[in-house]
């Protein structure tokens, strides 16, 4: 069963009205964006298996729900959506927040990140860079570079989740679910142009001349990161001339080059930059290193 939220949206929204209107009309808050463009397709703000449901507009305590709540692990790297400016913000309510003013003119508010300093729920970090921000107050960020850690400050605490908001132009709150849905999905966090490789542990489904096929679940980001749990989708890796090593056989056993059982498997990429490609794991953007098995 899904857990009733309490975020206070009303009163939050009142208190901050003012400052949040006059910074999205700012062209500095804004990032050069028009006010008056509407929300582009942008990057899930979260690299995590996510439990997400239209609950925009549910009663609350403080009044209607202004945003999504969505179910996902404590500590899972939040991302910016499009690029933008950050925002730190704090409240007794919303906990650890920030609010990204995007490229578009949108302004997206992130609530109830990571307060905590260790892996319990000690509530003893406060809101600030390395605790819950993983970049500086007004930071210029790109699409799916990491940007906070999911949490539940405020009156989320003990229930973790991550309270997303839309609010075109600037303005009032408008129902994040559509955007979400059909969102850029990110394979990981990273900052464009940056040097990176990953870990990809899944099923190696098809082999082709030039590329394989991995049902990936899980990822791991390097330089630093942990194995993370992410929505399943199929990664298509090129091949080169890597050799498939020890699951060789085992593909070159099916002529169609799409293997009649999934082999578990652990592929791994080279060292390369960061792309908007890359993050979302789309075709040709990734190369292989090397594969085995598990």
């Amino acid at each position: 069963m899904r857990r009733h939220r309490t975020t206070a949206r009303g009163k939050l929204l009142a208190l901050l009205a003012a400052s949040l209107m006059a910074a999205a009309a700012s062209p500095q808050a804004g990032g050069g964006g028009s006010a008056g463009q509407g929300v582009p397709r942008f990057v899930f703000p979260l690299v995590a298996q996510t439990e997400l449901w239209d609950n925009y507009g549910d009663a609350r305590p403080n009044g209607s729900h202004e945003g999504i709540d969505m179910e996902n692990p404590w500590r899972a790297p939040v991302v910016a959506v499009e690029p933008g400016k950050i925002d730190y913000h704090d409240s007794a309510l919303g906990g650890c927040m920030l609010y990204l003013y995007g490229r578009s003119g949108t302004m997206y508010m992130y609530i109830h990140l990571n307060n905590d300093l260790t892996a319990k729920n000690d509530n003893r970090g406060g809101c600030k860079q390395g605790v819950t921000f993983a970049v500086p107050d007004g930071a210029r960020v790109s699409a799916g570079q990491q940007i906070a850690w999911n949490g539940d400050s405020g009156d989320a605490n003990g229930n973790p989740h991550l309270h997303f908001e839309v609010h075109p132009g600037g303005g009032g709150a408008t129902n994040p679910y559509p955007y979400l849905k059909g969102a850029l999905r990110p394979l990981f966090a990273g900052k464009l142009g940056a040097v990176f490789s990953l870990g990809l542990r899944g099923d190696l489904v098809a082999r082709g001349m030039a590329t394989v096929k991995v049902d990936v679940e899980q990822v791991r980001y390097y330089p630093g990161g942990s194995w993370l749990t992410v929505e399943p989708r199929t990664v298509v890796l090129d091949k080169g001339q890597v050799r498939l090593s020890r699951v060789t056989r085992i593909v070159q056993s099916s002529p169609s080059h799409v293997l009649k059982r999934p082999v578990p498997v652990v592929a791994f990429t080279p060292k390369a930059q960061v792309t908007r490609a890359a993050i979302t794991g789309a075709a040709g953007s990734l190369r292989l290193q090397r594969i085995v098995r598990r």
